[in-house]
């Protein structure tokens, strides 16, 4: 008999994980969660740089289109004044020393071998644009004046006395220092970048900002600046143009008023510029100064009206009225220079050469110092250094006048006059010219159709006077002429004006440097071969590149127009001024019954003070330029006569010229971006054709 035995096996259930089950199951549900997170950040990353590119994109062509249509509707055309009748207006283009090779070439880092470039996403920042236009129909210019500007102007027109209204102001009896909006078909548009400057250095000492603190630049100090602004502007002023303001006696109306203060009672000239400095030893300096008047001087009067205005002149001396007298601008009268915004003639005392109690500089820009950029130098051999003998030489760059527009111009930026708080204007105007914040470049080039690129052997690259590595190509052009030109020239390009000898150029100016990592030869090897740099908006007619001292060089190395036009004044010896600018330009000063002349030779044009009564000689030399004589034997100050070459009132008789004598057929303006916080650089450029 068989048995069948049955084992029943309860099998127990499990109702949970194990600790190394959970934790395996946390760990990855962690790796999940920081892959997912991860993938949220890139997400929101490319989501906030896909925003901030816009930004920059929006913020440019705002920016580009305004100022395209602007220039389209600039009242003059681009063929600089040789003895014509004058524009309606004026177009100006001032060059700085910085190009968007400076931050290259003066700021690098590792070894020779393996360079590198932290700050080259900076551009050419220190040019300037000004320009007349004409406002669409039915889009007027609108700017401020206080009151009282108009309501003397009426009474002055209906012949009635007019009585400044006093206290307390209300709607029946308003303050006559109240901003009042205006309008005008005309205006004077002036553009430039301008820094943010250092609180404590104003007014005296103008010091922009500059506490990078890069550690890794070369210099081998901790906390070293870079010698470029932290933070760069771009500010916009439309100044309008209302001749229809002056009074019947040719100016607009002064009146002061009264403030009191816990510190007592302050008096507030309007429409009153600084009076002109008299003191032989006026100088020039970085401060801000009662000598210093002529350079500030009409900056409180921008600060309180949009008018285009200007000083107004004694016909006896040509010198500015002892009364501070301003005068609104017609379009006529700004087709002269000395008419225009941040415009001065330097005093005789600042000037140095023969006969300083009697002239001053043709009008020239209020600027300060140049971009500190420019003089710094390196312990170590990675950095490009200063001219071996800074302005030393007479076609060296100078150390004023040629950086950024003085900070008196900008609007809420003038401390060197009082300021009101709470008075509508002064301090009450920050940003009302301010165009856009995050600059770090804005840049302005002319056409060139002589400026001569270069296919390079080791390359084959093409460089252009705008390139860092333009002198090597220079030098191994000229070194082979004769492969060089199988390989390629190309002619014609947006050039800075006076490319070759900008301090800040691709050519580093007119002098070796005292370290220079690029250099492949000493500069003597850069010969007139060619004359490739020899081009209408060089602003050279000879390069030497030796730098010449004495002699014949010093008075043929730049043209002739930029000498007689007062953009360059020497001492005979060195460079005190130097501000290439493409100038419109007018024939006035060759009719105006003041002699502009050329002291020496190769010193520049000044504007002479006439003595009272004028003698016979200088009679006779005054506008020679349109008195319809063919006046033998005088071409300016010992430069040899061409009278009987080109007839009467050549240009040879002429007392001055434009900067540049060649028509512009193009200008470039950029403007380039940044946004500081995800580092991305934008540019956008506009090019103005002159096609009338």
């Amino acid at each position: 008999m068989s048995h069948t035995t049955t084992l029943n096996v309860t099998q127990k259930s499990r109702h949970g994980f194990t600790l190394v089950e959970m934790l395996v199951a946390m760990a990855v549900t962690l790796l999940l969660m920081a892959a997912i997170a991860r993938g949220f950040a890139f997400v929101g990353e490319r989501i906030g740089d896909s925003r901030a590119n816009l930004y920059l994109s929006g913020e440019l062509t705002d920016i580009t289109t305004r100022l395209r249509d602007e220039l389209n509707r600039c009242t003059v055309n681009l063929t600089p004044n040789k003895g014509e009748p004058d524009q309606a207006g004026y177009f100006l283009y001032y060059e700085g020393q910085v190009t968007d090779a400076t931050s290259s070439l003066f700021r690098t880092a590792g070894t020779v071998a393996s360079p590198e470039l932290p700050d080259s996403r900076y551009g050419d920042f220190d040019d300037y644009l000004a320009f007349t236009a004409i406002a669409p129909p039915n889009s007027w210019f609108t700017g401020k004046v206080p009151r009282y500007v108009l309501e003397q102007r009426r009474s002055d027109v209906e012949g009635t006395a007019y009585s400044l209204p006093t206290g307390p102001y209300n709607t029946a009896n308003p303050d006559p220092f109240e901003p009042v909006v205006i309008q005008s078909r005309y205006a004077e548009i002036v553009y430039f970048a301008s820094p943010e400057y250092v609180a404590s250095s104003l007014p005296a000492s103008p010091a922009y900002v500059d506490s990078d603190g890069d550690t890794d630049l070369g210099g081998g100090t901790p906390g070293v600046e870079n010698g470029i602004p932290d933070r760069l502007r771009l500010h916009r002023r439309v100044l309008l143009i209302r001749p229809d303001l002056n009074l019947n006696a040719g100016n607009l109306p002064i009146q002061s008023k009264s403030i009191t203060t816990s510190s007592g009672t302050t008096t507030v000239q309007f429409m009153h510029a600084d009076v002109w400095p008299t003191a032989a030893s006026t100088s020039i300096s970085t401060g801000a100064t009662a000598a210093d008047a002529w350079m500030y001087g009409m900056a409180g009067v921008h600060q309180q009206c949009d008018l285009s205005v200007r000083r107004v002149l004694d016909p006896s001396t040509g010198l500015p009225l002892a009364t501070g007298a301003v005068a609104a601008n017609s379009l006529a009268d700004l087709s002269k220079p000395h008419n225009r915004f941040a415009h001065v003639r330097i005093p005789g005392g600042a000037l140095s050469g023969a006969g300083a109690l009697t002239q001053t500089s043709m009008p020239v820009l209020a600027l300060g110092p140049p971009a500190t950029i420019l003089g710094m130098r390196s312990a170590t051999p990675n950095d490009l250094a200063p001219p071996l003998t800074p302005n030393a030489g007479p076609v060296v760059t100078p150390h004023r006048l040629c950086g950024f527009l003085r900070p008196e111009f900008v609007l809420g930026n003038d401390l060197s006059h009082l300021d009101i708080p709470n008075d509508s204007w002064g301090l009450e105007r920050i940003g009302e010219d301010l165009v856009v914040n995050n600059v770090i470049g804005f840049d302005i080039k002319i056409y060139d159709p002589l400026a001569t690129s270069f296919t390079t052997a080791s390359s084959g690259l093409v460089v252009g006077p705008n390139d860092a590595g333009y002198r090597e190509a220079l030098l191994e052009a000229v070194s082979n002429v004769t492969t060089s030109a199988a390989r390629g020239w190309h002619v014609g390009s947006f050039v800075d004006l006076a490319y070759p000898v900008l301090a800040g150029g691709s050519l580093r100016g007119w002098q070796p440097r005292e370290i220079d990592r690029l250099s492949t030869a000493p500069s003597s090897a850069i010969p007139t071969t060619g004359n490739f740099l020899i081009t209408p908006f060089s602003g050279i007619a000879n390069y030497d590149p030796v730098p010449p001292s004495t002699g014949a060089n010093s008075r043929t190395a730049y043209s002739n127009s930029l000498y007689r036009s007062g953009r360059i004044l020497t001492d005979g010896t060195s460079i005190q001024l130097f501000q290439p600018a493409f100038d419109t330009y007018t024939s006035h000063y060759e009719q105006d019954g003041f002699l502009q002349d050329r002291v020496e030779p190769s010193e520049g044009t000044r504007w002479i003070t006439l003595p009272s009564p004028l003698n016979a000689a200088t009679k006779a030399a005054i506008d020679l330029g349109s008195d319809g004589v063919d006046s033998a034997g005088i071409y300016r100050s010992g430069f040899p006569s061409v009278s009987g070459v080109f007839g009467a009132d050549d240009i040879g008789e002429h007392e001055t010229q434009p900067p540049f004598l060649a028509a512009a057929e193009s200008i470039q303006i950029s403007i380039r971006l940044e946004n500081p916080k995800t580092r991305q650089l934008r540019q956008m450029s506009v090019v103005h054709r002159d096609i009338r």
